[in-house]
């Protein structure tokens, strides 16, 4: 079930930023829904019982970086002059 949820969560976020025009929108759009679709694919799996200790430090992983990132790129873009 935490599969399905996180691959619309996913396909959601990627549609909706195809729709938008604004790069920080869109930035903001698939950093929230890839974060959190990715981290119910992880606990899918968990619940599957797959490697548990290597499946909780990707999804550690992903919790910090991904905001991160998405930190660097929107900082970047701003720091540009492109808004």
């Amino acid at each position: 079930m935490f599969f399905w949820i996180g691959f619309f969560l996913m396909l959601t976020g990627t549609i909706l930023s195809f729709k938008e025009r604004d790069f920080l929108l869109k930035l903001h759009f698939i950093g929230i829904s890839d974060t959190v679709g990715a981290i119910l694919i992880i606990l899918h799996l968990i619940a599957k019982g797959w490697d548990i200790p290597k499946l909780v430090l990707m999804m550690i992983l992903i919790l910090i970086w991904s905001p991160f990132l998405s930190h660097v790129l929107a900082k970047t873009y701003v720091r540009m002059g492109k808004k």
